[in-house]
């Protein structure tokens, strides 16, 4: 079963009403980063050349989303278009991309958000968005210090950031920026000053996540050698805390929890990921993840036939083997059950444009890890793990289940009938706090 098919199986999973777009090229790899991604220039195949590659990419994402339109049987809410780095296509296949999604996916969307990095960002880049009926500009600013941004290997100084954010508040889009705490070198103060520096320019959502130190980045190596240092914990917690204070005191509220904005203005698409709803993914690398329908009969998983990738039949078939179906429903042990479906497309550019579908790799989600992915991702949010979908899908109330938990955290848990949320502190603690709940779960 292709990504298509799936898609549009709705006697078996929630229709997807999300849409991701991966662009995998960027002007050249950043000292943190470990997304997919290529350098656009070294990307060449054949007599092709880098733009000629970027044309051909377009045009097998451009099926791919013709495809896949034919099949959804409910139309898209939240479209976006992520990278890599979106904006340094060519002007030409940026233009052909936007403008066939926006005929083939346009009508429907309550959001359509699409990357860019400053120095990538054009008058005719952002003319082509505002005609194609973008709603939402994300822009990876990461820092306002020259010196932090060479540290994380940009390409972009605080005068490219500049003219970016000058360029998008004069469009009509929403505006998200991202920020960067924890970066080597960084001070209290020049966090504060790039918090500052972009709420001058009245952007709508602000983005502050930690640097993560990644395998076999240029950034991991350099720390490796002693050439840079990570800021002291403490330090950079402290730093942190008082740039969120600043957002706070701007009317940008903590929704998430590296994701401010005043009310209103937050993340449509991402909030599906947090509520693990069903979303589906083109280009290479993309991820799609469909989730099984509540009431739907597992024994129909049977006939899925997912080749030879990890979700066989044959694994399928052994986790609804215990399952018996009754006038009643499904009964007996149903812990090993799948819950969700997750797909990737192919990560080799080649082979990905010679056939998305034979580089497509599937694998079941059984319904524990499906739990706690739900638990984990709400958490993740202010708003919480909603607890009664949490009881439908799974057949149990949440509580009893991370009982002992919520009581070694209870300073940190707001219960109510309707969701489990953390405070603020709690979602500063979040990752030991879901080792304890995935020990439990």
């Amino acid at each position: 079963m292709n990504l298509e098919e799936a898609a549009g199986r709705n006697d078996l999973f929630e229709t997807p009403k999300a849409l991701y777009v991966h662009i995998p090229f960027c002007y050249s790899r950043c000292g943190y980063c470990d997304f997919h991604s290529f350098a656009l220039g070294r990307c060449e195949g054949g007599q092709q050349s880098g733009n000629e590659f970027a044309e051909s990419y377009v045009a097998t994402l451009l099926h791919r989303a013709r495809e896949l339109k034919a099949r959804l049987p409910e139309p898209l809410q939240t479209l976006y278009i992520g990278g890599g780095t979106p904006t340094i296509l060519p002007d030409k296949a940026f233009s052909e991309l936007l403008g066939q999604l926006a005929f083939l996916f346009g009508s429907s969307l309550k959001e359509w958000t699409v990357e860019a990095n400053p120095e990538s960002l054009s008058r005719q880049k952002l003319s082509v968005m505002a005609d194609a009926g973008v709603s939402r500009l994300s822009i990876g600013i990461q820092s306002m210090d020259d010196g932090e941004l060479e540290t994380l290997g940009r390409r972009a100084r605080r005068r490219d950031n500049e003219k970016a954010l000058d360029l998008a508040q004069r469009s009509e889009m929403q505006v998200s920026a991202d920020l960067i705490a924890g970066i080597p070198g960084q001070s209290p103060e020049t966090l504060e000053s790039s918090v500052r520096a972009i709420l001058d320019t009245c952007v709508d959502h602000v983005s502050l996540y930690d640097l993560s130190i990644e395998k076999e980045t240029e950034l991991e190596k350099k720390i490796l050698q002693g050439v840079l240092k990570l800021p002291a914990e403490d330090s950079a917690y402290s730093a942190r805390k008082h740039g969120e204070r600043i957002l706070k005191a701007a009317g940008y509220q903590r929704y998430e929890v590296s994701n401010f904005s005043p009310a209103g203005r937050e993340s449509l698409h991402n909030s599906v990921y947090w509520s693990m709803n069903s979303y589906v993914g083109i280009g290479s690398g993309a991820v799609s993840s469909l989730m099984v329908k509540e009431n739907a009969d597992p024994t129909l998983l049977l006939d899925i036939d997912l080749g030879s990738s990890e979700g066989s039949a044959a694994r399928a078939a052994g986790a609804v083997g215990s399952l018996v179906r009754t006038a009643g429903g499904a009964t007996g042990d149903a812990a090993g059950a799948p819950a969700c479906l997750r797909m990737e497309e192919g990560r080799d550019l080649k082979a990905y444009l010679a056939s998305p579908d034979a580089c497509l790799t599937s694998a079941w989600i059984d319904r524990k890890d499906s739990a706690f992915e739900l638990v984990m991702m709400g958490l993740r949010t202010r708003q919480g793990v909603d607890r009664q979908r949490f009881a439908r899908r799974f057949g149990s109330d949440l509580y009893p289940l991370i009982a002992t938990v919520l009581g070694k955290w209870k300073d940190r848990f707001i219960q109510d009938d309707e969701y489990l949320r953390l405070d603020d502190a709690g979602l500063d603690l979040l990752n030991p706090l879901l080792l304890d709940i995935l020990e439990v779960l």
